[in-house]
């Protein structure tokens, strides 16, 4: 079977380019030809991708409201001319047969930004031309007939699919984010000491926040629960990528600075996790996250809101804690300060691990594959107009 997959960014940091690279690498070995489409330079596309897996770069240009535009239009245009393949997009793009929505519902997610958003702001948003079309692109995605399959990364995320544009339930599965368990695992204690001691937290409980973009992961919200907590001896990590200067501010004004350490981006995440006492992650939206997937593996309890696909993983008062909002701060204290007494129990990490033990790469590929398998022989073919 011939597979075309569409996905601007191949490589970077992210959970969608991880599991881009891993979606195409596992198709790959399952014996499908694999090409992927995307807007990154050929070489650095390919080196991230390896061998055996074909990369068409796609022309895009302009800011990113012309390069969601261009990359749909070109991508559809460079598929004419490969000829008949299962067109399989992780971006919204236009007429591919399976859609995986790793990227969630921007509907809802614009939804649920709003009420934290100034006047001023919601007034840009509203105006807003990238958003206008994105969700343009969007609702023609899943009012397009010849669509076969969604493919949801949470029960989330489908059931925004289903309520905002009425999509059949029946054309909408749930395969989870997979996870490398060698890499993803608890330490023993005495290593897990030594790790701690090499990062500079020998003794201490360690609170870690992981993701790019601080603002919708609620970064804000956690520094201010962080400045009333209990243990006044914990620490505050903060690893990803955004604009550090307004919660270097924040930290100040809070008389934290001694006590909260930013990381910036880390292209290995597993030794924070391991190191970590609890993940916070109080976010306005995320489709599944990836790093509360991970956390858990690693035997991390995890703070995180009902807005957050990966909550489906989460029991509360047993394997971490579940927040209504973000922004409640009676609610993220609270769990801070339970989690940092007892986010080293042997029982409570043991259950952080059980809940996600199911979920691993080759299984989210053989499920993938399988949907792909479908939609070929419902008639594969180069996309319609």
């Amino acid at each position: 079977m011939k597979i075309a997959l569409l996905r601007q960014r191949v490589g970077g940091p992210g959970g969608a380019e991880t599991t881009l690279q891993h979606l195409a690498r596992g198709l790959a070995a399952a014996g499908q030809v694999v090409t992927v489409y995307g807007s990154q330079a050929a070489d650095a596309a390919r080196q991230v991708l390896g061998p055996g897996i074909a990369y068409v770069p796609v022309p895009v240009w302009g800011g990113k409201t012309a390069r969601l535009l261009t990359f749909a239009l070109n991508t559809r245009r460079l598929l004419r001319l490969a000829g008949p393949c299962v067109v399989f997009s992780l971006e919204r793009t236009l007429s591919p047969q399976v859609y995986r929505a790793g990227d969630g519902c921007h509907r809802q997610w614009l939804r649920l930004r709003t009420p934290y958003l100034s006047p001023a702001a919601r007034v840009v948003q509203g105006l807003s031309l990238f958003h206008r079309v994105l969700l343009a692109l969007e609702r023609r995605l899943f009012s397009d007939p010849h669509l076969h399959r969604v493919i949801a990364n949470s029960r989330q995320v489908k059931a925004e699919i289903i309520r905002h544009y009425q999509v059949d339930p029946a054309r909408l599965v749930v395969i989870y984010n997979g996870l490398d368990r060698q890499k993803f695992r608890p330490l023993a204690e005495p290593e897990r000491t030594a790790l701690k001691a090499r990062l500079g937290a020998a003794a201490v409980p360690i609170i870690l926040f992981a993701g790019s973009g601080f603002r919708r992961k609620g970064l804000t919200y956690l520094l201010d629960a962080f400045s009333s907590i209990k243990n006044q001896e914990s620490v505050l990590w903060v690893v990803g990528q955004g604009r550090l200067a307004p919660y270097q501010r924040q930290a100040r004004r809070l008389g934290l600075e001694g006590r909260i350490k930013f990381w910036g981006p880390q292209a290995d995440l597993a030794p924070f996790y391991q190191a970590a006492t609890v993940l916070a992650l109080p976010t306005i939206y995320d489709p599944c996250s990836n790093v509360v997937l991970e956390a858990l593996s690693c035997g991390v309890p995890v703070i995180t809101t009902a807005a957050n696909g990966a909550a489906e993983f989460l029991a509360p008062g047993t394997n971490g804690a579940i927040l209504a909002r973000p922004d409640d701060l009676s609610g993220l204290t609270h769990a801070l300060d339970e989690y940092l007494a007892r986010g080293e129990a042997p029982e409570v990490r043991r259950a952080a691990v059980a809940a996600v033990a199911h979920l691993s790469w080759e299984a989210t590929v053989a499920q993938t594959l399988k949907v792909l398998e479908e939609a070929a022989a419902v008639g594969a073919g180069s996309p319609r107009p």
